[in-house]
């Protein structure tokens, strides 16, 4: 039974504004899951460019330790390390607006805190261009901390993102039902199905705030990879 604040269960009409007010509120929470998916869609890409860009550093390290490089061979190869860097760290700094985004409200141990956290660290633990064949050598042999961020950042990440999801299906399910018990407090027939058109109404809503957001997605990647 739906109690209103005088302590009585609530008929009639009060019950049915009180479930359409649920109904609002649902629609209102699942926005802001379609949101939060949308901005974990743009970091997860972003991630995975970082970590293409990151692997393609790794390997330019160790044809840099190769002895012998010809000097040719050796400034090609820094100049493509380089680029890998500059890459990585352009990428991260044209998604810090969209990670601040998602943490408005997160706790500061939050997955996606955590997440973002460990992506940014990826930038200050790249080594700089090796000066010569013994440097570029070392900088292979100590790059494991990048891949642990990189892996770490993205299973947080996944993590959150799985977390949305389920979130969003739950709100789903609430609305169903919320429908399906304003729609058995009405009388007549033509209550009942406005009851249910109006939560017709609201997933449609949800539906179409999600498919906007996920237009936007790819859009907000060539934003920000052209930074």
């Amino acid at each position: 039974m739906i109690s209103t604040g005088g302590g009585r269960p609530a008929t009639g009409p009060e019950a049915g504004l009180a479930a359409t007010a649920r109904l609002d509120g649902i629609l209102s929470f699942g926005r802001q899951l379609s949101s939060a998916k949308a901005l974990l869609d743009v970091v997860r890409q972003v991630l995975e460019d970082v970590s293409v860009m990151v692997d393609e550093a790794s390997r330019i390290l160790g044809v840099l330790s190769e002895p012998g490089l010809p000097s040719a061979s050796w400034e090609a190869a820094t100049l493509r390390y380089q680029h890998a860097v500059h890459e990585v760290v352009g990428l991260l700094a044209a998604s810090r607006n969209v990670g601040h985004m998602l943490l408005q409200g997160e706790d500061s141990q939050g997955l996606v805190a955590v997440g973002l956290q460990r992506m940014e660290r990826i930038a200050s633990l790249l080594p700089r261009v090796p000066a010569d064949h013994h440097a570029a050598h070392q900088a292979a042999e100590n790059f494991a901390p990048v891949q642990r961020s990189l892996e770490e950042a993205r299973s947080r990440l996944e993590e959150a993102h799985r977390s949305v999801e389920a979130q969003l299906a739950m709100a789903l399910e609430r609305m169903d039902d919320e429908s399906a018990a304003l729609g058995a407090m009405e009388d007549t027939d033509v209550l009942k199905e406005a009851a249910r058109l109006q939560a017709l109404q609201i997933r449609q809503q949800l539906a179409g705030h999600a498919i906007g957001l996920g237009a936007l997605v790819p859009r907000c990647l060539q934003d920000l990879r052209q930074f």
